[in-house]
């Protein structure tokens, strides 16, 4: 099975740090509509699974993924940056057609409408992770 998305090394040992410290089960990502882009990433700590989420392990760290978010987000890559004024999660996906210069708000071409629209799209069969 294909991985939906890739963690670099940096950013699985501040996620790991952070669920530690958090004391949670590990982290979700998602999407939503907002952002200057019209789409934004967001990343919780789990503390009650969601049994619709997609699950992944990757090094002991628990990683949940929003169904509704996987046509958005398949083959991203996820990595940290660390700067001299801390650091900064980074969002590297393939899928964004455009990205707003903070490169936490971006725009697909499966992202024309409002991410309800979509979201509510995905619930009823109309798009699979395939898309």
């Amino acid at each position: 099975m294909e991985k939906i998305i890739n963690i670099t090394q940096n950013a699985l040992d501040f996620f790991k740090k952070s669920v530690a410290d958090e004391k949670c089960l590990g982290v979700r990502i998602d999407v939503a509509s907002g952002g200057c882009r019209g789409m934004s990433y967001s990343i919780d700590f789990v503390r009650q699974i969601d049994a619709a989420d997609i699950a992944l392990v990757e090094e002991n760290l628990r990683v949940y993924i929003a169904p509704k978010a996987t046509i958005f987000v398949a083959g991203m890559t996820v990595d940290y940056a660390k700067s001299a004024m801390g650091g900064n999660v980074v969002f590297e996906n393939p899928n964004a057609r455009q990205t707003c210069l903070c490169g936490k708000s971006f725009q697909t071409d499966k992202s024309d409408g409002t991410c309800a629209e979509l979201c509510h799209e995905y619930a009823h069969g109309n798009f699979s992770c395939e898309h």
